[in-house]
């Protein structure tokens, strides 16, 4: 009887160890899928800042040609 009780006394040890690394684990897999939209919105809506940026650079680029062509002109009509 002795012996029966100690290995039932190791299973229910065993079944409540067990129990407590499912728990943890379902507790890491919740986290980080309910993590995972978060971080999806993030990266969304960096590539949008990106693409914004890009966007934005661009128009840069044109706007100082216009400035450089407007420098000449106002720089020849005050020559002549």
């Amino acid at each position: 009887m002795s012996q029966s009780n100690q290995v039932s006394t190791i299973r229910d040890w065993f079944t409540f160890a067990v129990a407590i690394v499912v728990a943890i684990a379902g507790v890491i897999f919740w986290v980080q899928s309910a993590s995972n939209h978060k971080f999806e919105n993030v990266e969304k809506e960096i590539s949008e800042l990106k693409s914004e940026i890009s966007k934005i650079r661009e128009d840069n680029s044109k706007i100082l040609r216009v400035v450089g062509r407007l420098e000449g002109r106002i720089g020849r009509l005050k020559n002549n």
